[in-house]
């Protein structure tokens, strides 16, 4: 009885520390399967989630205020940095794909005032999303034989997650997200 009591209290007390991760579970519309993810609302209304696919492929979805009609940028997608790693550029793409971080990558971006640019851009990672008016998806992890940029990990063991953005309207702005708790969510969700 005592050990019961004891392992409540200790769940209870230790509950905080990811208090500000969650499980959401939602249903996929064409399948009707369940899935889980793990996901964060952080105090300005911008929401993080991490889920998994059944083919195993790890997406990460950051998306604007419910409580908003702002619309991200068609040109200038999010940029996101884990604490003080190399920052990750996210590019428009037909598919969705990680760029090895030696490779860098022959982007053709255009940038609000219309210019072109096929420059390699060395300084950050880059990783091909799909950008919908209120949010961007990427893949964070495509299996063992595919390249990725340690992103799990990273928001496994890391303190904070910062987006820098654009807004349709030109709007410069930037977010960050708590990742203590993290791994336990991550855990639950992702890795079960």
């Amino acid at each position: 009885m005592r050990s019961v009591l004891l392992s409540l209290l200790i769940s209870l007390i230790s509950f905080p520390v990811f208090a500000d991760w969650q499980v959401e579970t939602f249903t996929h519309s064409a399948s009707g399967t369940q899935n889980q993810s793990a996901m964060v609302r952080n105090k300005d209304g911008l929401e993080l989630a991490i889920f998994k696919t059944s083919k195993g492929i790890i997406w990460m979805d950051f998306s604007l205020s419910d409580s908003s009609f702002d619309e991200f940028s068609q040109n200038q997608l999010p940029r996101f940095q884990i604490d003080d790693q190399k920052p990750v550029q996210m590019i428009r793409g037909f598919v969705a794909m990680i760029v090895p971080a030696d490779e860098g990558i022959n982007a053709v971006v255009v940038t609000d005032s219309e210019t072109i640019s096929t420059d390699k851009d060395f300084s950050v990672n880059h990783i091909v999303a799909e950008r919908l008016p209120e949010r961007v998806i990427c893949p964070i992890f495509q299996g063992a034989s595919r390249p990725h940029l340690g992103t799990v990990e990273a928001l496994s063991q890391g303190n904070q997650i910062r987006f820098d953005y654009v807004l349709n309207d030109g709007t410069k702005a930037h977010t960050t997200f708590t990742l203590k708790g993290a791994k336990q969510i991550l855990k639950a969700t992702i890795f079960k």
